[in-house]
């Protein structure tokens, strides 16, 4: 027989930002297009729009033709977070595994 596993890692999914509608309407605001023409640069169905305007969230090969179509528009900021708020993530994160290490 072999070992058993010792080790079990769980990894946690990337928690999707709240606030997604606004940056898709702010990314389609400032390249110009309407909800129509945004949904023909990423190659999508209107409907599918609309329903990422109303939280739904879009599936990984969607969310690489926004970054790209981004990319190309040299739109980034307006899809990826604020600085200040993935530093204030950090801070949080390593305040909290400090408080558990000095507990230990």
């Amino acid at each position: 027989m072999g070992r058993r596993q010792q080790w079990v890692y769980r990894i946690e999914p990337a928690s999707f930002p709240p606030d997604f509608p606004d940056r898709l309407e702010s990314l389609k605001t400032a390249a110009g297009l309407s909800w129509r023409g945004l949904a023909r640069e990423l190659r999508v169905n209107v409907r599918s729009v609309n329903r990422w305007r109303n939280g739904t969230k879009p599936g990984s090969g969607h969310l690489f033709a926004m970054f790209e179509l981004a990319a190309r528009m040299h739109l980034m900021e307006l899809l990826l977070p604020i600085a200040e708020d993935a530093d204030d993530a950090a801070e949080a994160s390593s305040t909290t595994s400090t408080e558990e290490a000095s507990e230990a």
